[in-house]
């Protein structure tokens, strides 16, 4: 298995999550019928199972860099 796609499904389930439950926040905010809310819940199960794969296949190799270069470590004080 290449080193991408593990790191890319170890991180996809969090993904999800997270906008699962940002995406939740904003279904109870709106003023929909249990009908429709059982709809929508399930239009959002499938949106961020979905959504979360390109963003994981995204942040792995971010992920996998030993030396990411911090913004503080290389700036000089009073540059």
């Amino acid at each position: 298995m290449r080193t991408r796609l593990a790191i890319a499904a170890l991180i996809w389930p969090m993904i999800q999550a997270v906008l699962f439950g940002l995406g939740m926040v904003g279904l109870l905010a709106a003023p929909l019928g249990p009908s429709e809310m059982l709809t929508a819940v399930w239009w959002m199960i499938g949106l961020t199972f979905v959504a979360a794969v390109p963003i994981a296949w995204g942040m792995a190799p971010w992920l996998r860099l030993r030396d990411r270069p911090h913004p503080r470590r290389w700036s000089r004080p009073g540059a």
